[in-house]
């Protein structure tokens, strides 16, 4: 696809796309703790967040390799309408178990969709243009993270937090509709033998985990016979999964990638972003609305510092990038995360809103710097027939991280919430504004001071992770963007724009 006009329309479409995205991160995040105050199940808040990331975790790979294998247009447009479908389900939920399996759907479409935007974005545009052009995304990024948490917060208190799942509804119908017309691509015919049973038993061995992580240390305890038999039931799984895609001749995550070291250590460093941006998603929130007394529209822009100084970073990276290099990147990225998520972990009872909202900017900038050589680095460094599964795996390794974390964290939460407020004590009210004004001032006093106790622990344990994206970005491999590319790609540096099928 030559520059003009359908490029820019096929861009339009993967625009509006990713200002989809941005708006689920942020107005549903701040919507959250309103809905499970309302719907009760404070002890199992994460699982709203897990339940989506495991889902959109586990199917991010097998999309990448069916872009791959079917073509981008109609892989997106079946991943666009699961999200959809979850979405509007989501806003009707009556109970926590509903929402909480209905942001299963949600997650299952998001697996696709991100992925086969990003690596259409790959295919469209050669190397000197993906920089540029990620710097556009991160724009719109930008714009739609700050109007998210604002959004999110005023249609909860004004409407209800269902409607913040139904605003996702046009953009995405749009996205797909512009993509459909506008974007041309002749799929090769060719024999496709999915890797089913590596995508069953990858699936498998995170819900295992998942649920060992979320019910076990506080239904049965870490010693419990059920507690251990989940575990060694996901290292069962694991092992089939790895002896699948050694021997799958189409695996859904072809281990050989990571024998290239830029690949291996962006994994590495995806993995920590998943884990730093899901979990700040997660709890902050709930530190704005539980801790700080606010409402959801505290909630989300306690938040937004971090959504905004993300693509502002990137912005900056993309323009950077070809001159300073990917591991300078890396490193720049690296020590404002650890700077930012110290001021976080530093939070103390009286700490107010602005510490934690500049600490989630030095963290979102920081976010912002490192992410971009791991997105890039890794579309740049393999020929196009495995772009779309290289680019799935950046995805897969940020997700997964977010899966897990946000499920050991809020194991974490949750036994030092019990530890403090005692076993029995429910701290819903807290996440309900109206709820909690109801509260008699001795027990609001009590339940503030237990929840500030749990996450306190929490933001201690992402300073530590964050500390670890700075010691990855250090492995990174020396070198330029160009003496990193592979051979297809700098074949095609020359071009306006990259064929949609090579």
């Amino acid at each position: 696809m030559q520059p003009g006009r359908e490029r820019q329309l096929v861009t339009a479409a993967i625009l509006l796309g990713s200002f989809l995205a941005a708006l689920e991160a942020t107005a549903v995040a701040s919507a959250v703790p309103t809905a499970v105050g309302q719907l009760g199940g404070v002890s199992h808040y994460s699982w709203v967040f897990s339940a989506y990331l495991l889902t959109s975790t586990t199917t991010v790979p097998l999309f990448g390799k069916l872009a791959d294998l079917f073509g981008r247009k109609r892989i997106y447009q079946v991943s666009v309408a699961f999200f959809l479908l979850g979405s509007a389900l989501s806003g009707l939920s009556r109970t926590f178990t509903q929402l909480v399996l209905f942001r299963a759907i949600q997650g299952l479409g998001a697996g696709g969709v991100q992925p086969v935007a990003l690596t259409i974005t790959g295919d469209i545009y050669n190397l000197e243009e993906r920089g540029q052009i990620q710097g556009i995304f991160s724009g719109v990024w930008a714009l739609s993270s700050l109007l998210g948490p604002l959004l999110g917060g005023l249609i909860t208190d004004a409407l209800s937090w269902r409607w913040i799942f139904f605003i996702n509804i046009p953009f995405g119908l749009l996205s797909a509709w512009l993509l459909q017309v506008w974007l041309r691509e002749e799929t090769p015919r060719r024999q496709h033998k999915l890797d089913i049973l590596g995508t069953v038993s990858l699936t498998s061995a995170v819900t295992l985990v998942l649920l060992a992580l979320l019910e076990g240390p506080n239904i049965w305890g870490w010693g419990d016979i059920r507690t251990l038999g989940l575990l060694a039931g996901s290292l069962v799984c694991f092992s089939v999964f790895f002896w699948q895609e050694r021997r799958a001749p189409e695996p859904m995550l072809p281990l050989d990638l990571f024998r290239n070291r830029l690949i291996a250590v962006s994994s590495a460093g995806n993995t920590l972003v998943g884990v730093l941006l899901f979990s700040l998603t997660a709890y902050v929130p709930m530190l704005a609305q539980g801790v700080l007394g606010g409402t959801a529209v505290d909630a989300g822009t306690i938040l937004a510092p971090i959504l905004i100084g993300w693509p502002i970073a990137s912005t900056i990276a993309g323009r950077l990038l070809l001159r300073v290099g990917y591991r300078t990147m890396a490193l720049a990225g690296g020590v404002l995360i650890v700077a930012g998520s110290g001021v976080l972990a530093f939070t103390g009872a009286g700490t107010g809103r602005l510490q934690v909202m500049i600490s989630m900017m030095i963290v979102g900038l920081g976010l912002g710097f490192t992410s971009m050589p791991y997105l890039l680095g890794v579309q740049n460094a393999v020929p196009w027939q495995r772009r779309g599964v290289a680019t799935s795996s950046v995805q897969f390794f940020s997700c997964i991280g977010g899966a897990v974390a946000v499920a050991a964290l809020g194991a974490l939460l949750n036994s030092r919430l019990e530890a403090e407020a005692g076993p029995g004590v429910s701290a819903d009210a807290m996440l309900d504004p109206v709820l909690r004004a109801h509260l008699a001032p001795a027990t609001l006093h009590h339940l503030t001071g237990a929840l500030f106790h749990g996450l306190q622990g929490v933001f201690v344990a992402l300073a530590i992770l964050g500390a670890a994206t700075l010691l990855v970005a250090t492995l990174f491999p020396h070198g330029s963007p160009r003496s990193l590319t592979h051979l297809d790609n700098k074949r095609m540096a020359g071009e306006a724009g990259a064929p949609l099928i090579g």
